[in-house]
C-alpha cells in the first residue's frame, strides 16, 4: 500500500466546505489540511473513500469543479486531473489508486 497526497484546488474558493465535507468521513479524519489548496492524506486504501467523499460534495454543489494534484511519497511525479459532478468517478478512482500504487 502506497501512501501519498491529494491537493484540491477549489476555483474562486478557499477550500474550507470541501474540507469541512472531507473531514466528516472517519477515515479521512485527521488527514485533512487547507493551505492554498485543500490536502489530502491517502492511500491505495483510502482512495476510494476520498473520491467517493469528493463527488459526493461536487454533485451537491452542481457547477463545481477542481483540480487534483496527486503525488506518491517519496516520489517525484504528480499526477493531474480536473473533474466536476459530471465526470466519471470510478475512472478518477481509477487514476488515483493506479498512480499511488505504480512502483
Amino acid at each position: 500500500m502506497t501512501a501519498g497526497i491529494v491537493a484540491i484546488t477549489v476555483p474562486d474558493a478557499d477550500g474550507t466546505e470541501l474540507a469541512d465535507w472531507l473531514r466528516g468521513e472517519d477515515e479521512l479524519r485527521g488527514r485533512v489540511q487547507v493551505f492554498d489548496a485543500v490536502v489530502v492524506g491517502v492511500s491505495s486504501n483510502s482512495a476510494g473513500v476520498f473520491c467517493r467523499s469528493l463527488f459526493a460534495w461536487l454533485r451537491r454543489c452542481r457547477e463545481a469543479r477542481v483540480s487534483l494534484k496527486v503525488k506518491r511519497s517519496g516520489a517525484a511525479e504528480e499526477l493531474e486531473l480536473d473533474c466536476g459532478a459530471s465526470s466519471d468517478a470510478e475512472q478518477v478512482l481509477g487514476a488515483v489508486r493506479g498512480f499511488l500504487d505504480k512502483a
